[in-house]
C-alpha cells in the first residue's frame, strides 16, 4: 500500500486552499465588475484625458423615459445652454443655429462633474420638452401654434459613447423634427466666447438674422 509523508499531505492541503481562494477571487472580481458596469449604464462614466476638454457621454439606462447625459467640465469653462425652436430642413446638425431659448450655466465655472436629462412628450396636441439637471428644471418648452401636424418624427440624441470637445465647440445633445412640417427643437451647449462672436456678428449685419438656422 502506498504511503504519502506529511509533508506531502500539507502541501496537498496547501495547493488545494490556493486553488479555491482563486476560484473565490475570479468570482467576486466577476461580480464586482458587472456591479461597476451596471453603475456606469445607469450614471454614466466619463474617463477624462485632457483636463482641459469637456467630455460628454450618454447614459444608457435612465430613470426617465428620454435620454440623459454626463458631462465633465474643466475649471474655467462657460456654456450656455441653448433650445432651439425653429424649421430643420433635415435632421442633420445645423451650422449656425439660432436660440429660442438661452440659459447661462455659470456654476459650471469652477469645473463640473453633472447629469443633464431631456425629456420630450405631448400634451394637448403638442409638443413639450422638459430639460432637467440633478437639482432644478432648466427648460419647460412647449411648442406654440404647433396646428397640430402629423406625420412621423425623428429623433437624433447623442451618439453613443464618450466624446471629446475643445473649448470653443458647440456641443449638440438632441435633435427632434417632425417630418411633415420640418418643426422641430435643437438642444445644445455654446461656449460664451462662441456666443459674443455671434452677436456682434449679428449686430454688425443685422439683414442676416432670422428665425430659421443659416445655411
Amino acid at each position: 500500500m502506498k504511503s504519502y509523508s506529511l509533508s506531502s499531505l500539507l502541501l496537498l492541503v496547501v495547493v488545494v486552499a490556493l486553488i479555491l481562494s482563486q476560484i473565490l477571487m475570479l468570482r467576486q472580481l466577476s461580480l464586482a465588475r458587472a456591479e461597476v458596469n451596471d453603475v456606469r449604464r445607469k450614471f454614466g462614466y466619463i474617463k477624462v484625458v485632457d483636463t482641459t476638454k469637456t467630455y460628454v457621454a450618454q447614459i444608457a439606462e435612465n430613470e426617465t423615459d428620454g435620454d440623459a447625459y454626463r458631462l465633465w467640465i474643466p475649471k474655467g469653462s462657460r456654456y450656455l445652454l441653448h433650445l432651439t425652436d425653429a424649421n430643420f430642413a433635415t435632421s442633420d446638425s445645423p451650422s449656425d443655429p439660432i436660440p429660442t431659448k438661452s440659459l447661462s450655466l455659470n456654476q459650471w465655472q469652477q469645473g463640473a462633474d453633472t447629469v443633464l436629462s431631456c425629456t420630450i412628450y405631448w400634451e394637448n396636441n403638442a409638443p413639450r420638452i422638459v430639460v432637467h439637471s440633478k437639482t432644478e428644471e432648466l427648460f419647460n418648452h412647449v411648442l406654440p401654434d404647433w396646428n397640430g401636424a402629423s406625420g412621423p418624427s425623428e429623433l437624433t440624441w447623442f451618439q453613443a459613447g464618450q466624446k471629446e470637445y475643445n473649448a470653443n465647440q458647440n456641443i449638440q445633445l438632441m435633435l427632434w423634427r417632425n417630418t411633415t412640417s420640418q418643426r422641430g427643437i435643437l438642444l445644445w451647449l455654446e461656449p460664451l466666447a462662441n456666443s459674443e462672436k455671434r452677436r456682434a456678428s449679428e449686430e454688425k449685419t443685422p439683414e442676416l438674422k432670422s428665425d430659421e438656422p443659416s445655411k
